[in-house]
């Protein structure tokens, strides 16, 4: 439970962690630390991409990359190359070296969700209403599939990058690289607001119209997929440690953790992480382990581990709504942003 003692000291002391903060101009959408770590790049709703030195706070760079908005923003894994997309119906591709614009591509749809890399960053694939497209690093198209029953609502890859899933209303569907079809469907009737593959490859995990997480065993057999219940609303934020360990999921003012490593958690009594007083915006692990930070509307941000139990390790508050957090790959740095466009940049407690 939330203890108000805490919760005062929280929200009258200084954040010892904090490196560096910047103000920006609207709603922080999306935040990515660069596969060496060195350069933290932040966008906002208005449109506006700028990348910063994670360690100095220097602005290295700052272009209205979306006039009409901005709605995605992803970091390649393995160059210093991301993917902007926006409400333009645009999908842009640059290099953070040269700071310069490599491709924009037209997705022929009114506004681009979702953007996805895969983990040895030599494709990225992109949802634009019903459709899903895949590309190689460079931005040249692969192959395209329009005809999900309604828009992608999340895509996930696989492990070794060989395929990728996307979930819309009706279920999941799993592509292979060079084939434009999917290789599967796993059927559901209803509306999958999220979708998070396991790095293990074993698990697929959708949060559901009807507040529940869906999950498909891999490989699937008819029948064997299952759900868990009792959440206060959408299951939208999914996360997995690296180890597939856990499996993190939001419940409004708490945090619902099942514990897989290998086998499902059906007849398990999960770890519930309390101590938030509002929604839940923001919740992700580190890269390694199971460390993680959670931040709420109320602009608090909480740290805890899951190994270790229900135990706040530490609280800082902020101003406004947390609408982004990101860990640096090596989980040394934490960015948080917030619908004020606060960016904060803090050393990790852990």
């Amino acid at each position: 439970m939330s203890n108000p003692i805490e919760i005062s000291k929280t929200m009258e002391s200084l954040n010892e962690y904090e490196l560096w903060r910047v103000q920006l101009d609207d709603y922080i959408i999306g935040l990515n630390f660069t596969y060496d770590n060195e350069i933290l790049v932040v966008a906002t709703s208005s449109g506006l991409l700028a990348c910063y030195l994670a360690k100095t706070s220097t602005k290295l760079f700052e272009v209205n990359a979306h006039p009409k908005g901005l709605m995605c923003l992803q970091a390649s894994p393995i160059e210093t190359k991301i993917i902007t997309t926006g409400q333009d119906g645009l999908i842009k591709l640059w290099d953070l070296t040269s700071n310069t614009l490599l491709k924009t591509i037209n997705a022929s749809h009114a506004w681009v969700e979702q953007a996805a890399w895969s983990p040895d960053g030599n494709y990225f694939a992109i949802g634009s209403g019903k459709s899903v497209t895949w590309f190689d690093k460079d931005g040249m198209e692969i192959n395209k599939f329009e005809t999900h029953e309604s828009a992608v609502s999340g895509i996930a890859w696989k492990s070794n990058s060989s395929a990728f899933a996307t979930s819309c209303y009706g279920g999941v569907r799993l592509f292979e690289i060079n084939k434009q079809e999917p290789v599967e469907f796993l059927e559901w009737k209803n509306s999958m607001h999220s979708l998070s593959w396991s790095p293990d490859d074993m698990w697929i995990g959708c949060g559901t119209q009807d507040s529940r997480v869906h999950f498909f065993p891999l490989p699937y057999s008819y029948g064997t997929d299952f759900e868990m219940n009792g959440y206060k609303g959408k299951v939208k934020l999914l996360d997995w440690t690296n180890d597939a360990k856990f499996f993190l999921t939001n419940c409004w003012d708490e945090l619902v953790i099942w514990q897989f490593e290998g086998k499902s958690p059906q007849g398990q009594e999960a770890l519930i992480l309390n101590g938030h007083l509002a929604k839940i915006t923001q919740a992700k692990f580190q890269n390694k382990g199971s460390f993680l930070a959670s931040g709420d509307e109320l602009g608090f941000v909480h740290f805890y581990d899951a190994e270790i139990g229900n135990n706040l390790i530490l609280g800082v508050k902020l101003k406004n709504t947390i609408s982004n957090l990101c860990w640096s790959n090596n989980d040394k740095y934490m960015a948080l942003g917030t619908s004020q466009g606060e960016l904060v940049i803090m050393e990790s407690p852990a």
